[in-house]
């Protein structure tokens, strides 16, 4: 995944677990990957792999964008499950539009002001 996105991509992950389970972004075992993965796919009648869920949420924790490569589709499934909306529309967009929100933040110090990279800067 581009560096340039993986804040926005870790702010996703984060909102997603919080709207989930009612906590910050933290591991997730086996048994609540695989609730996740059943959350987004009764919330967006799309399904979204625990495995992959694992992996993201690995990857956002461990701070290592070059470990995940998300397709715009897949990002679509985490930012509908957000919005609440089932599929449709162009996944792209759907994306595009969510990281629009946070592409272009800069911070006193010139750095991105995301939710998630203010949290873990704590």
């Amino acid at each position: 995944m581009q560096v340039s996105e993986f804040s926005i991509f870790r702010t996703l992950l984060h909102e997603v677990h919080l709207k989930a389970f009612g906590e910050p972004l933290n591991a997730l075992p086996y048994g609540k990957a695989q609730a996740l993965s059943w959350l987004i796919e009764e919330a967006t009648g799309q399904l979204l792999s625990y495995k992959t869920l694992s992996n993201f949420v690995g990857a956002a924790l461990q701070r290592r964008p070059e470990s995940v490569n998300p397709n715009a589709g897949t990002l679509a499934i985490l930012v509908r499950y957000l919005q609440g909306s089932a599929s449709g529309g162009n996944d792209a967009v759907v994306w595009y539009k969510y990281r629009s929100r946070y592409f272009g933040q800069e911070g006193m110090a010139g750095k991105a002001t995301y939710p998630m990279a203010a949290a873990s800067a704590a």
